[in-house]
């Protein structure tokens, strides 16, 4: 009997702590800095995709000039360690070349034209604008706008790139970087703790465990976003308990990739913080009907 009531006592006291204890401070970083409360920010996935070849030059000329709020590009190492802009290990999908870009050198990657591979409504695409670019020439031609990066390899090699690269164009207040990869995440937060990331995988899953227990104020992360598809592990990631408690630590909550306009009003609803699409003009549509009032029902008539 003695020995329950003190695993009682002590059970009331976890409970009180839980209840009371502030866990860890909101985030902050100037990479938000002057983004007004409650604005949704459409974030231009693979450089705006859905209109030009992805991850090219061309792309982010027509997501800059259509006013996204967010450049979103992935990075690849090549066996001279360059970054360039791409998605896949492999050149296969969207170049003429072939094998990854692991085994060739930035002079062998660099004169080939994505746009030969790509057709978007008919149209097909080849020059300058559309040959495979480098991330440092790219940051340095939009020096203006800001960025979401997101480290494809899962090596520390590409996140002292992507670091070292960050710095040297001074953009060390105007880049999110993102990872599906731990290790190297945590490589880039070693080496740029400065520069603003979003989770990585391990700590969505503990987050989102967290959240469905009311306890994701004592989540360590210094994560400032977090970039999830709708739908992921098993969870509803549009679930209302870890949308408060992101909010609750001023954790911005990106979707991904979405872009059908029904999906777009919803997530808006809901309390995302921005949405990467293909489309930008699309997510910018969607912002715009967010901030319609509702329409009034009509008076009833007197009988």
């Amino acid at each position: 009997m003695k020995n329950i009531l003190i695993v009682g006592v002590i059970a009331l006291g976890l409970s009180i702590a839980i209840i009371f204890l502030p866990g860890y401070k909101p985030a902050a970083h100037p990479f938000f800095a002057n983004v007004p409360a409650g604005k949704v920010e459409i974030m231009a996935h693979g450089a705006g995709q859905g209109v030009a070849p992805t991850n090219t030059l061309l792309a982010l000329q027509t997501a800059h000039k259509a006013g996204a709020d967010v450049l979103e590009v992935d990075v690849q190492l090549t066996a001279d360690n360059v970054l360039i802009l791409q998605h896949d290990d492999t050149l296969d999908r969207t170049t003429d070349l072939g094998g990854t870009v692991a085994s060739k050198t930035w002079a062998q990657i660099q004169t080939d034209d994505k746009g030969t591979t790509t057709t978007l409504e008919g149209v097909t695409f080849s020059g300058a604008d559309t040959k495979v670019a480098r991330l440092d020439d790219v940051l340095n031609q939009f020096a203006g706008a800001r960025w979401n990066i997101e480290i494809k390899n899962d090596a520390a090699m590409a996140a002292r790139q992507l670091c070292a690269s960050i710095r040297q164009t001074k953009l060390t207040q105007r880049v999110l970087v993102a990872s599906f990869h731990d290790s190297a995440m945590a490589e880039f937060r070693r080496l740029c703790p400065d520069i603003a990331t979003s989770m990585a995988p391990g700590e969505i899953r503990a987050f989102v465990i967290a959240s469905h227990l009311r306890l994701a104020r004592f989540v360590k992360t210094p994560a400032v976003a977090v970039q999830v598809p709708v739908t992921g592990g098993g969870f509803d990631l549009t679930d209302a308990r870890f949308i408060a408690a992101l909010k609750a630590r001023n954790i911005k909550l990106h979707y991904w990739t979405i872009n059908e306009p029904a999906q777009m009003d919803a997530l808006i609803k809901k309390g995302a913080d921005g949405l990467l699409t293909d489309f930008v003009v699309r997510g910018q549509a969607a912002v715009v009907r967010a901030k319609q009032p509702a329409p009034h029902e009509p008076m009833p008539s007197r009988p």
